[in-house]
């Protein structure tokens, strides 16, 4: 269980803990990407639940920022615990914002941390920034962009964790799942660091499979976390796939703070990974437009000019 968060870290900033109630009312937004819903818990509003397109998305204690509910999510902040020594801070770049509830508890339980958010939708950063706590704050830079394009215009070997939770309705979108997207999310990381992914998939799981071959193109040591039932593909849900260049990743430990939660989830690495994939195949970029191609072959300003 994540300890308590006490108003020693951001609420003193504030200059005392924040007093006002919270409304109970559930608050319901058109944004240009999704309806959404920020739903508070009856009796407790100051945890709620962020739902778009009727889907629950994320999960928010806007007075404990280290409370964490939703299974995926604690998987992502026991990386977070386990990556550098306890405090230390860590340079993250989150591919997706959501309710912002990963963010918060890196600040939280990392002092001098830096994190980097692209999130597409501008309607949920401002619903976020009215409904579920998210500040302007140092250590926090949101970016209301593609998640790969601020990808790849990260300077190499500047993060030490990459996290992908990015959805339109259920489904990542496909150019956040190829081996070249998997690939830049590795330069992007310094030695050390580790990239992990959200996959919400139906079996025969055929998503996560291919995120986790391409991961496998890309990295040293590749992971996926996800229910016992999700992984024999019995029934669909969440799947976390975590990969790293060097073998950094704590899975003896992940595998435990995982089999203690509501649902017990299991560790698959290693050779019992590879008859998971089955030989599956990553996904791959589409090839450019003919007109890029053409203009490439003339070797015009900005393209690649054929070898002679």
């Amino acid at each position: 269980m994540a300890p308590r968060y006490r108003s020693s870290s951001r609420s003193r900033r504030g200059g005392g803990r924040d007093e006002r109630r919270w409304s109970g009312e559930p608050v319901e937004r058109q944004t240009p990407f999704a309806l959404a819903q920020v739903i508070p818990e009856p009796g407790r509003p100051w945890r709620r639940l962020l739902r778009l397109d009727g889907e629950d998305c994320s999960h928010v204690d806007l007075r404990d920022p280290t409370a964490i509910d939703f299974a995926y999510v604690r998987r992502f902040a026991d990386l977070c615990d386990l990556l550098a020594p306890p405090r230390a801070p860590l340079d993250v770049l989150h591919l997706g914002g959501g309710g912002f509830t990963l963010p918060r508890y890196v600040l939280a339980t990392r002092p001098g941390a830096r994190n980097e958010v692209a999130e597409i939708d501008p309607g949920l950063v401002e619903l976020a920034r009215g409904e579920l706590g998210l500040r302007a704050e140092r250590g926090l830079r949101v970016r209301v962009l593609d998640a790969r394009e601020l990808l790849e215009r990260r300077e190499p070997a500047s993060a030490d964790l990459v996290v992908l939770d990015a959805f339109h309705g259920t489904e990542v979108p496909a150019h956040l799942t190829t081996a070249e997207f998997l690939a830049t999310a590795r330069r992007a990381l310094r030695p050390g660091g580790a990239f992990a992914a959200n996959v919400i998939d139906v079996p025969p799981l055929e998503v996560a499979r291919a995120v986790a071959a391409g991961a496998r193109e890309a990295f040293e040591q590749v992971a996926v976390m996800a229910t016992r039932k999700t992984i024999r593909g019995r029934q669909g849900g969440n799947v976390v796939v975590l990969a790293a260049a060097e073998g950094v990743l704590p899975l003896a430990e992940l595998g435990r703070r995982a089999l203690r939660g509501g649902v017990p989830e299991l560790v698959v690495a290693g050779e019992q990974l590879t008859g998971w994939l089955g030989g599956t195949k990553p996904y791959r970029d589409p090839p450019p437009p003919a007109a890029e191609r053409m203009a490439a072959c003339d070797g015009s300003p900005g393209s690649a000019t054929p070898p002679s």
